[in-house]
C-alpha cells in the first residue's frame, strides 16, 4: 500500500504588526483505492506589553486534536511560559503548565508548576555557579520524576522526589569526580559517582566509571571509549563492542557511516546506517539529504528535499521521496509545499 501526501502552508502578518496567522493543511491520498484524510493547524499568534502569546487548534481523523493557548514573557527577573491545554472533543479542561526560569547571586533557577483536573504538583531546579562544587539541585513535589506531569490524585503537593549533583576537582590522578545523591518520599535513594580513568591519548582508549550505591545493592560499572579523528566531511557513528561481565572488548562496532559537503547555497548530506539506532527513517538503512536556501523574488526561499533508500523499491532501491518548499508572497505571507510518497517499494 502506498500513500502520497500533499501539503500547503500559509502564513499572513496584516501590515507586519499582530496578529499573525498560521494556516497548515495536510491531505493524504492512499493508493491503490485513492482514499483521502484531511488534517489541518490553525494558529494564532500576537504581542501585548513584551509578552508573546498563541493559541493553536489542530484537526485530524474527523475530530478535533488539540486546543492549546500559551505564551512566553517576563515578570521583572523571572521568565515564564506558560501554556494552557484543553481536550477538544469533551470538551473539558486539561492541564495547566507553568515553567519559569530567574538568576540572582549568580545561581540559576528554573521551575515548574502543573494543575490538571486529577491533581497539582510542582517542582523547583537550582543550578550553581560556574565551577562551583554543587551542580545542580533538583526538587519535585507531586510530579514525576522525569516528566512535568501530575504524580497522584491530590491538590495538595508533598514531597516525590530530590537529587542533588556535584562534581569535585582532585589534586591527581583523576582530574574530577562527579557524583549524585537522590532521595524520595520514603528517604534516601541512591548515591553514585562518576569518574574517568586516566589512560594516555595515544592508546586512543578512554575508560571511566560509575560505582552506584542504594539501600539493596550497590553496582560497579567500567566502560570504555576509544577515540579517533575523521576528515571534516565524513561522519561515524562508532562505539566499542564491550562485555560488562568479562570486561573485554572484543572490536569496534560501527554503527552509520555518511558525509556532508556545502556547495555555495545547496548543503547535501548522505548517511548510511548499518545498524537501527534512530539516525534514518524506518524501514530504510540510506538516506540523502538536500537544502537550498535563496533569495526568492518576495524573500528568502527554502527547499528541502529528502530520498530514503532500502531493499527493494526503484532505481537503487529508493524507497521513499520528500520534497518540501517555501516561497515568500510578499506582505507577510508564506507558501509551503510539502510533496511526499511514503512507502512506495514496501509491502
Amino acid at each position: 500500500m502506498r500513500a502520497a501526501v500533499l501539503a500547503f502552508v500559509m502564513g499572513g502578518v496584516a501590515l507586519a504588526a499582530p496578529p499573525s496567522l498560521l494556516w497548515e493543511g495536510k491531505v493524504v491520498w492512499t493508493l491503490p483505492a485513492a482514499t483521502s484524510t484531511w488534517s489541518s493547524t490553525l494558529a494564532l499568534g500576537w504581542s501585548v506589553a513584551g509578552w508573546e502569546w498563541k493559541s493553536k487548534a489542530s484537526f485530524g481523523d474527523g475530530v478535533w486534536k488539540e486546543l492549546t493557548f500559551s505564551g512566553s514573557g517576563s515578570l521583572g527577573e523571572i521568565r515564564l511560559s506558560p501554556s494552557l491545554s484543553f481536550d477538544p472533543q469533551a470538551p473539558g479542561f486539561r492541564a495547566l503548565t507553568v515553567p519559569w526560569k530567574a538568576e540572582a547571586f549568580g545561581v540559576k533557577s528554573e521551575g515548574v508548576v502543573r494543575l490538571e483536573e486529577r491533581g497539582f504538583g510542582w517542582g523547583v531546579t537550582f543550578l550553581g555557579p560556574s565551577g562551583s562544587p554543587l551542580e545542580r539541585i533538583r526538587l519535585r513535589f507531586n510530579l514525576k520524576q522525569f516528566l512535568d506531569e501530575v504524580l497522584s490524585d491530590t491538590f495538595a503537593p508533598s514531597f516525590s522526589f530530590g537529587e542533588v549533583r556535584f562534581a569535585v576537582a582532585l589534586p591527581c590522578c583523576v582530574e574530577q569526580l562527579r557524583g549524585w545523591v537522590s532521595f524520595t518520599k520514603a528517604g534516601f535513594s541512591e548515591l553514585g559517582v562518576r569518574f574517568p580513568l586516566p589512560l594516555p591519548r595515544e592508546t586512543g582508549l578512554t575508560l571511566f566509571s560509575v560505582v552506584r550505591f542504594s539501600v539493596d545493592r550497590k553496582s560497579v560499572f567500567l566502560g570504555p571509549g576509544f577515540i579517533y579523528d575523521l576528515p571534516p566531511c565524513v561522519e561515524a557513528f562508532l562505539g566499542l563492542d564491550w562485555d560488562p561481565s568479562t570486561w573485554t572488548i572484543h572490536g569496534i562496532k560501527v554503527y552509520a557511516v555518511g558525509w556532508h559537503c556545502q556547495l555555495g547555497a545547496v548543503r547535501v548530506r548522505g548517511l548510511t546506517a548499518l545498524e537501527d539506532i534512530g539516525l534514518v527513517k524506518k524501514p530504510y538503512r540510506e538516506g540523502l539529504w538536500v537544502t537550498w536556501e535563496g533569495a526568492g523574488c518576495c524573500g528568502p526561499a527554502r527547499l528541502v528535499a529528502a530520498a530514503y533508500f532500502g531493499d527493494g523499491g526503484l532505481l537503487f532501491g529508493l524507497g521513499e521521496v520528500d520534497l518540501g518548499l517555501e516561497v515568500p508572497l510578499g506582505g507577510g505571507i508564506v507558501l509551503g509545499l510539502v510533496v511526499g510518497d511514503p512507502g512506495r517499494g514496501q509491502s
